[in-house]
């Protein structure tokens, strides 16, 4: 049978098709791996998830959707959605396993390199000072996740906004200053 194309999958996906979901993730797969990993390196060296284990529960996630929104996008706008919102579920399902770990999170400066290196206790914070930082502009929040949970480069960012580089610089430097202000806040 000849392979799906991303846009089709996601037409099915969007309809709430199971099977579309696991589809995406195998073609995916490779790119899940690496957004799970950069999540991953952020999180405590005894953390009990490994990659695997958080694109495993990504697809758990993927197939409990019943449906989305249609769009009427591209495959490269589809592919985009699709790894968009696979990293905004994995950050959801690291913080929500990190919950009953800790209940108070450590305020600390944020470096450029590691903003989300702080330990899983840190995970509740940091999701309440990004939905702060939404409430400023979206576009900031975009910025923040796509350079430090997909570990995006300015220049890629700047390619998916289709915008300039020096707009997504401004942008991640408001942002960063915005967020180290936010939590060297007591």
């Amino acid at each position: 049978m000849e392979q799906e194309t991303v846009a089709a999958l996601m037409g099915r996906f969007r309809r709430g098709e199971r099977d579309a979901a696991g589809k995406l993730v195998e073609m995916f797969y490779p790119q899940l791996k690496r957004i799970a990993s950069t999540r991953m390196r952020a999180e405590s060296p005894t953390h009990s998830w490994h990659p695997t284990v958080l694109v495993n529960e990504l697809y758990l996630e993927l197939v409990k959707i019943r449906a989305l929104q249609a769009a009427d996008s591209d495959e490269a706008a589809e592919k985009d959605a699709f790894l968009n919102l696979s990293a905004h579920l994995m950050r959801r399902l690291l913080i929500h396993h990190s919950r009953p770990l800790s209940k108070q999170a450590v305020h600390q400066e944020i470096d450029e390199d590691a903003m989300v290196a702080r330990g899983p206790e840190a995970l509740q914070q940091i999701n309440q000072a990004l939905a702060r930082l939404e409430e400023v502009g979206p576009q900031f929040r975009r910025v923040v996740e796509w350079r430090v949970f997909e570990g995006l480069s300015c220049e890629e960012i700047a390619n998916r906004e289709n915008c300039s580089l020096r707009t997504v610089t401004r942008q991640w430097n408001f942002a960063r200053n915005w967020l180290a202000h936010e939590f060297g806040a007591e």
